[in-house]
């Protein structure tokens, strides 16, 4: 299998190691590649169907009971909590909402359908064993201040039971790197990003959740200094997650993932 030694959370994890925990993995199962085979070659999965619509919980913990031991998932929250209706997405629900319940959804609102989406989807992460549920707002959720009042209900009471389970939020749009970067350590959230978008250096946390895009001229596979780029980023947090959403995502992460794996083994060598 070729997951790499730094998995914290294999039984054979020695808690004295203070080396980096790294998890790679891709945007969404590639296509043409079954999830056995997939996680022969990378450590974590980003499922996006919970965004469209959570699939039924057998179904993820099929998922769960089938993934290789050393294998990690997260999650996409579902939209009805992010998006409000009309966005795209709305189009894949398999049971579309009445209107009445659709004009409550979407903004981290405070409504029985936000709130309702929001149990489904822990449910789904908790079904699933995932270690990260992802929320990801458009950029019509601005940095209003009635939008960080949002936020902070939500996660202040809706979502403030979620055990274990580490929550990051995705902002696009307006939202300054400082802006999200501040609220979402106010809130105990990871702020999740593309280090290579960025203009400034990523935050100063514990924990990182670095989606790679591949927008511009990044769009297509990437060249061996992006990623050592990017792997002298994460080296810098107790724990992360590394996932590629590009054209090229499954080789890259491929990539990545043996470039981190090698460097672990090269820093064993050493002590």
């Amino acid at each position: 299998m070729a997951t790499s030694d730094i998995d914290s959370h294999t039984e054979s994890h020695d808690e004295t190691d203070e080396r980096p925990q790294i998890r790679v993995g891709c945007a969404g199962l590639p296509s043409g590649i079954s999830r056995a085979a997939y996680f022969q070659r990378l450590d974590l999965l980003e499922t996006d169907v919970t965004f469209f619509d959570p699939p039924r919980e057998v179904a993820l913990r099929r998922w769960h009971t089938e993934a290789p031991p050393g294998s990690a998932f997260s999650v996409l929250a579902w939209q009805v909590i992010t998006h409000e209706a009309g966005t795209p997405g709305y189009a894949r629900l398999t049971t579309p909402l009445a209107p009445e319940v659709l004009a409550g959804a979407g903004g981290f609102r405070a409504t029985p359908v936000v709130r309702d989406a929001w149990s489904r989807t822990l449910s789904s992460a908790r079904a699933l064993g995932a270690e990260v549920i992802l929320f990801q707002t458009p950029p019509s959720f601005a940095p209003t201040e009635a939008n960080r009042e949002a936020l902070r209900r939500f996660f202040g009471e809706v979502a403030a039971e979620r055990g274990d389970i580490t929550l990051a939020w995705e902002p696009h749009g307006l939202w300054e790197p400082q802006q999200a970067s501040a609220i979402a350590n106010e809130l105990g959230l990871v702020y999740a990003l593309d280090p290579l978008q960025l203009e400034v250096p990523p935050p100063d946390e514990p924990e990182a959740y670095f989606r790679i895009h591949g927008l511009g001229v990044y769009r297509g596979k990437l060249g061996d200094d992006l990623l050592e780029l990017v792997a002298d980023m994460v080296e810098g947090y107790e724990r992360s997650w590394v996932v590629f959403a590009n054209v090229e995502k499954l080789g890259d992460a491929q990539r990545f993932h043996r470039l981190v794996a090698g460097r672990e083994f090269v820093d064993a060598d050493q002590e």
